[in-house]
């Protein structure tokens, strides 16, 4: 027989006992998405935390497959980017992420194949996204995308999950400067383990932009058993190269802001959101244009 602990002394639990409602709890609100955490109400990428991730109905962002991946057919040439965060400003929780796309491809002009990566490694806890697709103008107003994302989660000491999931995206411009956006992530509601299924999450938005060049942004987000979301955001244009993002949030709510200048082919992006549950969240990116 065991022998019992002395008394007021609490026997020791196994570290991976400790960790395993860790990585249970964290998978089931994870999503093996392009749009990583699917209700996750702080994005990684700057432009994406500036406008609170109401970006279902914009094209022309390198990172812009993460919320529809219709939205690389839309852009020109070759994009770079790269992106770090810190999701929860008052912990120990950062992100970094790099993206790339290429429409006007030399055998396909209209279409554009797209890739990106991501990593989130805070305090024991690991998780890996990788996704790769293609988008595609059916027409002058129209265009469709799709993606495969390959998400692997682990906690030291036990070993990791992985999963794949499959997206698809849908843009359409009901007339000049009228976006209309809908994006469907997890479409084969992959598991992360045995039992942990990740949500089928639907994004549906609409974007306006005016002739100045300023952009008003609505979207609404939504999944099996979870509560939805109404995301809305504003693109506002300072000076030629200089743009300011302000966006907000429910459930929970959130207010966010940042700013963009763009030098010849690069753009730099800073931002700021704060999150009444999570606290706030930094993200800086560089993106290149070629």
């Amino acid at each position: 027989m065991a022998a019992e602990a002395p008394a007021g002394v609490h026997p020791q639990t196994p570290d991976h006992m400790h960790k395993a409602p860790i990585l249970l709890a964290l998978c089931g609100c994870m999503s093996a998405t392009t749009l990583y955490a699917s209700f996750e109400p702080v994005p990684a990428d700057p432009r994406g935390v500036a406008m609170s991730g109401s970006l279902a109905a914009l094209p022309g962002d390198t990172f812009g497959m993460r919320y529809n991946p219709a939205a690389p057919a839309l852009s020109t040439g070759i994009s770079i980017g790269a992106a770090g965060s810190i999701p929860y400003g008052d912990g120990t929780l950062t992100t970094s992420s790099g993206a790339a796309s290429w429409a006007g491809l030399p055998f396909d002009r209209y279409g554009a194949v797209y890739a990106s990566a991501r990593w989130f490694s805070p305090q024991g806890y690991r998780e890996q996204t990788l996704s790769a697709g293609y988008a595609r103008k059916l027409s002058p107003s129209i265009s469709v995308g799709v993606s495969a994302s390959r998400m692997s989660l682990g906690v030291s000491g036990m070993p990791d999950r992985d999963a794949t999931a499959f997206d698809a995206g849908f843009m359409a411009e009901l007339r000049p400067g009228l976006m209309l956006g809908v994006s469907s992530f997890s479409i084969n509601a992959p598991k992360i383990g045995a039992d942990n299924p990740l949500p089928r999450t639907t994004l549906a938005g609409v974007s306006y932009r005016f002739e100045n060049g300023n952009i008003l942004t609505a979207s609404a987000q939504g999944a099996p058993d979870r509560p939805g979301r109404l995301l809305a955001a504003g693109e506002f244009r300072l000076m030629p190269s200089v743009r300011f993002m302000l966006g907000a949030g429910t459930n929970p709510s959130a207010v966010s802001a940042g700013t963009a200048v763009t030098a010849g082919a690069v753009r730099a992006t800073v931002a700021a959101s704060r999150n009444l549950d999570l606290g706030t969240t930094a993200a800086f990116g560089l993106e290149l244009g070629l």
